[in-house]
Parts: structure tokens; sequence; C-alpha cells
């Protein structure tokens, strides 16, 4: 059966075919612009939170450098009288032989403006630089006296990087002497801090276009199938080519928004975890009683932030963890386990009794994922001191507990579905892995979470 229209015959299923093509594009179009809408917010939002996050540490960074100075030039600088040169010269040596990193040092300037300590410009040392700007114009020194004078504080302008030799942002934390009328400080630059957002952005906008290849395909998937359906319908079939059309579009809103809600459960189980532990271990660094005790959780801060890195760069790879990957669920939690115990102090006990075999890697990287919101939950919320996580088989299923002996709660709250976002990330992962999953707590008598996933029988 054919229809004239403009002197132009076109088969009455093509024109089905373009009606119905019309709103699915309509609809592709709707969905384009609001990936890109909210990409965009996830990408701003992403990078505001590393900038004010990695500031943060920054910032805690320097306090406890100024504090470890004052510390070294307290025995000299306390008891010596404001006259005392013999006194001067002995803390300007320390503070030239304090260096951290690879661009770290400290420096000293009398309220004048005289430079005492610049490691990495010696030839300054002795002259007055009041009036010293960076290339914006801002007088920096001045700054640093008057923020030294006021009682101590944070400065911000651009200054020479020894290992690039050009000016970068810096990040100064500057103190007083005031017996002597020095203002004592030490900066990190902060460039990089650009430099990883700018890298965020990178995989952001990878992912967006990795989205748009994929909804591409979809489209085109759809129209082969709409074009498939359209040749071999009656014309008497309309509706049932209207219904499909619709759960056809029903899908692709589907999809979309289970990847967003995949996107968002990574991210919270992922990079928030890893952030959360280098909070934990700067809070450590503080309350350090030793350098060496210092050192070692300076070190540890900085694996984590290392993982940190790993984890931003397997983003665009479904936010595979970086142990599982290399060594598997059991040493991956072994180490989590040490790791846990070291930042927290709790005492985590894991024991395993499984054939590694029944387990697969998606229940690998659900089971990984739970354990470590488990001890997550138990370091923040639990006050525990002790944690038992233990793996194995039962009557054909593969169950992890996880028992804490902290505060607990109130288990009505969670029955009524007053749960945490990190509860709900737990109890879906494994729901969709046809697991089972229960938390069970008394009010100061501890928390136990109970994951159950089916075995899978090697072929």
């Amino acid at each position: 059966m054919l229809t004239r229209i403009s002197g132009t015959s076109i088969p009455l299923r093509s024109k089905l075919l373009l009606l119905a093509m019309l709103p699915l594009l309509l609809m592709f179009g709707l969905i384009i612009g609001l990936v890109v809408i909210q990409s965009d917010n996830l990408s701003k939002n992403q990078a505001n939170l590393i900038r004010s996050e990695t500031l943060a540490s920054k910032k805690q960074e320097l306090l406890q450098y100024v504090e470890l100075a004052r510390a070294s030039i307290a025995p000299i600088y306390d008891p010596a009288d404001e006259n005392d040169e013999t006194a001067k010269q002995r803390v300007i040596d320390i503070l030239n032989n304090l260096t951290y990193g690879e661009d770290g040092y400290f420096f000293a300037y009398t309220y004048d403006g005289t430079s005492l300590v610049l490691p990495y410009q010696p030839e300054m040392v002795g002259k007055n630089i009041w009036d010293v700007e960076d290339y914006h114009g801002f007088k920096l020194l001045q700054a640093l006296i008057k923020t030294a004078q006021q009682g101590g504080g944070f400065v911000d302008y651009y200054w020479h990087k020894p290992s690039r030799k050009e000016q970068v942002k810096k990040l100064s934390y500057a103190i007083g002497l005031e017996k002597w009328g020095w203002m004592v400080g030490t900066g990190v630059y902060i460039d990089d801090i650009d430099n990883q957002v700018e890298s965020i952005h990178g995989k952001i906008d990878e992912t967006i276009s990795k989205t748009f290849i994929g909804l591409g395909i979809a489209l085109i998937i759809t129209i082969g199938i709409m074009a498939s359906l359209a040749t071999s319908i009656h014309i008497n079939a309309r509706e049932l080519a209207d219904k499909k059309l619709q759960d056809l579009n029903r899908q692709l809103i589907d999809s979309q928004e289970d990847e967003r809600t995949r996107v968002a459960r990574e991210l919270h189980d992922g990079i928030n975890q890893i952030l959360v532990s280098v909070k934990y271990r700067l809070d450590n660094i503080r309350e350090a009683h030793n350098q060496s005790e210092r050192d070692e959780n300076i070190a540890l801060g900085q694996a984590t932030l290392d993982e940190a890195v790993r984890e931003l760069r397997r983003i665009s790879k479904d936010l595979r963890p970086a142990l599982l990957d290399d060594l598997g669920l059991l040493p991956a939690l072994e180490d989590l386990a040490k790791e846990v115990t070291l930042r927290s102090g709790m005492d985590v006990i894991f024991e395993h009794h499984i054939d590694m075999r029944n387990v697969s890697k998606s229940a690998e990287i659900t089971l990984y994922r739970v354990a470590q919101e488990a001890l997550h939950n138990a370091e923040k919320h639990a006050r525990a001191k002790a944690v038992d996580m233990i793996l194995q088989e039962e009557e054909g299923e593969i169950v992890l507990t996880v028992a804490d002996d902290g505060i607990g709660f109130e288990e009505h709250s969670v029955v009524n579905g007053n749960q945490s976002m990190g509860l709900k990330n737990m109890r879906e992962r494994i729901e969709n892995l046809d697991g089972q999953f229960s938390i069970s707590s008394l009010i100061h008598q501890g928390t136990e979470v109970r994951a159950i996933l089916p075995i899978a029988h090697p072929s």
C-alpha cells in the first residue's frame, strides 16, 4: 500500500518508522543534554572537592612543619634574651639545616625586612627586601611579617620553586619571634593542585566521551531493531509497535540512570574512603609523640594518597581496587585489616576458611567493598577497640562477617529505612549478586555486619 505525497510515493511502513523515530531522537537529544549538564556539574564539584581537601591537607602539613621548627629552636630561643647574638646564630644555623621533601625549607626575616635564613638563595641573606614583590605585584614579605606580628597565619603568593627555576603559587605559614623581632616561616608549592584538578577534568571528559559513544551505539542498535520491526509488522500492528518503541525509550533512560547510580556508588565507596583514611593519618601526625612516629604516619599518608591517585585513574575502568587486581581478595583483606589497625588503633583480626576458586571476580570486589565500608563505620562511628572479620564457606554459601565491640545502635533505625549511603551501598552490592545482607546491633553491645553470597562453582 502506497500513499502519494507531493508527487512522491512513500511506503506506509517507512512513514510509520519515521514517526516512531522522531520521539526517539528527541529523547536521545534530551538525554545528551542531561548528560552534559550533569557531567559538567560533577566535574566542577569533584574539582572543588579535590582542591579544598588538598589545600586543607597542605595547611595541616604546614602547621606541623612550623610546630617542628618551633620545637627545634625552643631550647635556645626561650631562655635567651633579646640581645643574645650567640643564641640568634644558633637558631639561624638550625633553621638553615631544616629542610624537607624536594623543595621544603624554612625562612626567617627581621621585622624590617632583612633576610636571615634563605637556604636556596644564600646570596640574599643580609639584604633588606622589604619591598620585594611577586610577578603579580603582591608585596609578599610585608604580608608575611604583618601576619607573624598578628600571631601567625597563612599567606599565599608566587615564589621561585627551586626544582623548576620559576615562580609558582606557594602557600606559607609565618610565626613571630617577638623577643628578637623575627618572622619565621615555611611554605609549600601548590601548583600541583591545579595539575591534579586538570587531570580529573580530563578523566571526566574521557568518561563523558565514552558515555556518548555508548549512547550512540545504543541509538544505532535501537534504530536497527525498529527498522527490522517496521519491515515485518502489518498496518494493523500499530499499537504493538508503539508499545515496543516506548519500552525501548524507557530502557535507554533506565540504562543512563543505572550508570549514574553506579558512578555515585563507586565514588563514595572508593575515593571517599581513601580520603577519610588520609584525614585520620593526618590526625595521627598531629598527635604523634616523636619524630619517628610522625615520619611513619607521613609515609603512610603519602602511600594512601598514591592509592587515591590510582583510584582516580581507574574510574573509567570500573573503579576496580588495585590490591584485588594485583594480589586477590585474601591478601587485600589482610592488608586492609593491617591498615585500619595501624591507622585507628583498633585490633582488627582477619580469619578465613574458604576455597577462593568458588569466589567470582565480581564477588571479590563486592566483598572487599563491604568489608571496607564496615571497617570504616566501626572506626568512625562505633568507638570500637576490636573488630573480628571472618570470611568462610557455610552450607554452599560465602559468608563475610564483620563484628565490632563498639557502642552499637538501635536496630529499628535501620529497619525503618534511616540508613546512610554507605549501608545502602553495601546492601545494594550484595543484593545485585543475589545475596543477602543484614546488620544486627544493640546499644553498648557492638554491631555485626553479615553478607552472604551464593558460591560460584568452577567450570
